[in-house]
């Protein structure tokens, strides 16, 4: 059985490896995944700094997810995606499940509540790899409630074959889409630029950058202290700018933050 399996590995890598660059390839690599791991969605993207993800190819299970996900996604949610957001990626890239990179209070935010959950996900897996002109190769694997989880024994059956996998994910996308060309008006704003722009042109409310910054990171699951290490101050202090944006705001929980600024999902 072992020797089989090893030979279907080999057919099937070889299969990608061949159709790199072209339309074929995106059903080759499922194909690798779906003969070990079950899932409900397969995303392939490509994202840059300050910019919206650019999708590669996607399969998502007819039917299966309530309401339609992908396109929120596309239009503004990814600014609050774990894996859109994460910045510790080693040269070689990796496997990674969201848990594992996803913030201290991200399973408890209303985006994960109210967004991830509504659609009727439960699980993500995905792979990150660098690209040489400064973009990042992504590949996503959802499961839907009904599934459950990824087992141990699904992720262990893919992380062997992590390291081919992750090379020829980067070369797909160094292939299909290079590096975007920057044009006027297609970058997006930082999140807190966003979250002032609406405090102020529709609640005549002046936040600070500070404040504006500390929303950003609440509504995409961090606690203070995680909020406090990425912009480097104290927890005390960013504890006082919180109480300050709340009392500006006049609410008192996350949940009433989010429903301030939920237009920007």
């Amino acid at each position: 059985m072992g020797d089989r399996l090893t030979n279907l590995a080999i057919e099937q890598l070889r299969d990608a490896l061949r159709a790199v660059g072209s339309p074929s390839f995106f059903e080759a690599y499922k194909t690798f995944f779906s003969t070990r791991i079950a899932f409900g969605t397969f995303l392939m993207l490509r994202f840059d700094a300050h910019q919206p993800p650019l999708l590669l190819d996607h399969w998502i299970e007819p039917g299966k997810l309530i309401g339609r996900p992908l396109e929120g996604y596309m239009e503004s949610s990814y600014a609050f995606d774990p894996f859109y957001l994460y910045r510790s990626l080693p040269k070689e890239g990796g496997l990674f499940r969201l848990a594992d990179i996803a913030p201290d209070r991200f399973f408890s935010s209303e985006y994960y509540l109210q967004y991830y959950r509504g659609t009727g996900l439960c699980d993500e897996v995905g792979l990150l790899i660098p690209l040489q002109d400064g973009g990042v190769a992504h590949l996503s694997l959802s499961r839907r409630d009904r599934q459950g989880p990824f087992r141990r024994s699904e992720l262990r059956s893919v992380e062997s074959y992590a390291p081919l996998l992750l090379e020829l994910l980067a070369q797909h996308c160094n292939a299909v889409a290079p590096a975007p060309v920057d044009q006027p008006g297609t970058a997006r704003p930082p999140l807190s630029d966003a979250i002032r722009s609406h405090a102020a042109d529709r609640l005549s409310i002046g936040l600070t950058l500070r404040e504006a910054q500390i929303a950003g990171l609440v509504l995409q699951g961090h606690s203070n202290a995680s909020a406090a290490k990425l912009l480097d101050i104290a927890t005390e202090t960013c504890k006082v700018h919180r109480r300050n944006l709340y009392r500006k705001l006049v609410i008192s929980t996350q949940r009433e933050l989010f429903g301030v600024f939920k237009h920007l999902l």
